[in-house]
């Protein structure tokens, strides 16, 4: 019964919220019955994790009590950490760019002493074959001969499917956010289900001190979009979310990623402004919203009722669409008028560029 919620009709929307929320909670009863520990993650927009803007990853949620202190329980640690990453809204309104990832996506992760690699290392597999039911040729081990505890791994593994060094050094190498520490990591990658190619899901990461080299801790952490985007071969990340049927919608991912994003951030009491960071930010997926709406030629009233099922789809309640609303209405309410003033705004940033 459990692993029937992995295998739905996507097309249904109750379906598509039952498979991404299936792929998460499996993947933290697969970890807890190994004996993990589960972490409370963060709101995204917490403060604690200086390092980021917002929270984009699941360690941000680990530093405080168990990174920087030390104090890792010697079964390891796993949480379900929402997540948000903001590098598409830079271009967001370009006509020429198409993002390859959605700014929102749970993150799925274990933080766990260096002890434990090679459980580690065969957890992670059987949590491929045993939960998300692939294949061993569907999922591919990208590694670099150079890390050689990770190659040596790898490689000792039998795995069928391992690509050895197809990228730039880089590719292979982790930040965290803390000084003098880096990683050395591996990645996973799944079949698309149609396509056949292979995209990147997570990560298998050795964390080090950077002049001794000294193992200090590890992680292997996945996101659940890009997992499903590939199992069930859907178009594009933003498909793994179901927002209510509109010709608005359905041909626009950035759309999306806009609502989605802007929604996320506005649940947790953030509001668009000049004060900090975050809010800035904000204001900008918040303009995505108008300026895609206006070029849909939208109503104020018929964006409001996206807005509002959007979320209820989506989050499973409804907390940041009537602010959404109100702050359309104190620009004046009408989306075309905004939609010329985000033309402006945009052309005079090119210029200034």
């Amino acid at each position: 019964k459990e692993e029937g919620k992995m295998r739905p009709a996507l097309e249904d929307w109750q379906q598509l919220n039952a498979c991404r929320r299936g792929l998460v909670s499996s993947f933290l009863r697969h970890y807890r019955a190994a004996g993990y520990r589960e972490a409370a993650p963060l709101s995204v927009t917490s403060k604690q994790d200086e390092s980021v803007v917002f929270v984009g990853a699941a360690i941000s949620a680990l530093k405080k009590d168990y990174i920087y202190p030390g104090k890792l329980p010697a079964g390891g640690l796993v949480i379900a950490q929402d997540a948000v990453r903001t590098r598409n809204v830079k271009n967001m309104l370009a006509d020429d760019f198409e993002p390859k990832w959605g700014s929102y996506f749970t993150n799925i992760d274990t933080v766990f002493p260096y002890e434990l690699k090679d459980e580690a290392f065969a957890r992670a597999l059987a949590f491929f074959s045993d939960k998300v039911k692939l294949a061993p040729e569907e999922l591919l081990l990208r590694v670099h001969s150079e890390d050689e505890e990770l190659y040596q791994l790898v490689r000792e593994s039998g795995w069928p499917a391992v690509e050895v060094d197809a990228h730039p050094e880089k590719y292979y190498r982790h930040t965290v956010g803390i000084d003098g520490v880096y990683g050395e990591n591996f990645n996973f990658a799944v079949r698309h289900k149609r396509t056949g190619e292979y995209s990147d899901v997570g990560n298998f990461i050795i964390f080090r001190e950077r002049e001794s080299r000294r193992p200090l801790f590890m992680e292997v952490g996945f996101g659940d979009t890009v997992i499903m985007q590939a199992k069930y071969g859907l178009a594009h990340v933003m498909d793994c979310y179901p927002f209510p049927k509109h010709p608005a919608l359905d041909t626009n991912r950035k759309f999306k990623d806009c609502i989605i994003t802007s929604q996320a951030m506005m649940r947790e009491g953030l509001r668009p402004s000049s004060r900090d960071e975050q809010s800035k930010i904000l204001y900008k997926y918040l303009r995505g919203v108008y300026y895609f709406a206006g070029r849909a030629g939208m109503r104020p009233q018929e964006l409001a009722r996206l807005l509002h099922h959007s979320e209820a789809m989506i989050f499973g309640d409804v907390r940041a669409a009537p602010a959404m609303t109100a702050l359309f209405a104190a620009k004046g309410g009408r989306i075309e008028e905004l939609n010329r003033g985000t033309l402006l705004n945009l052309q005079k940033e090119r210029n200034e560029r």
